[in-house]
């Protein structure tokens, strides 16, 4: 339970922090770094969640690695993507205007 909120709370965080880490890489590359940064930080939770010496039996040694990687991953990009939106609204000349 701690690791997943750890890590849920991770990605919100690392998500918008994206954002404006990347701001000066442009293009295809931008995704690419964000990527790689989204899995640099979830294999930290990997050691972190080592460390916390969790008692697991043998059979559920590979929920460390598991654990609650899908919503990782998908508020990771969401909150990538709302922060990136947000920062950039009234910076687009084309599109529809509100």
């Amino acid at each position: 339970n701690k690791l997943f909120r750890m890590r849920v709370a991770l990605a919100v965080i690392a998500g918008t922090a994206a954002t404006f880490i990347f701001e000066g890489i442009e293009g295809e590359e931008r995704r690419w770094a964000s990527i790689g940064f989204m899995i640099i930080i979830f294999f930290g939770t990997v050691i972190i969640a080592k460390g916390m010496k969790m008692q697991l039996p043998s059979s559920d040694r590979k929920k460390i690695v598991t654990q609650a990687i899908g919503s990782y991953v998908f508020l990771y990009l969401f909150s990538w993507i709302v922060s990136y939106t947000l920062t950039h609204l009234g910076s687009t000349t084309n599109g529809i205007n509100i």
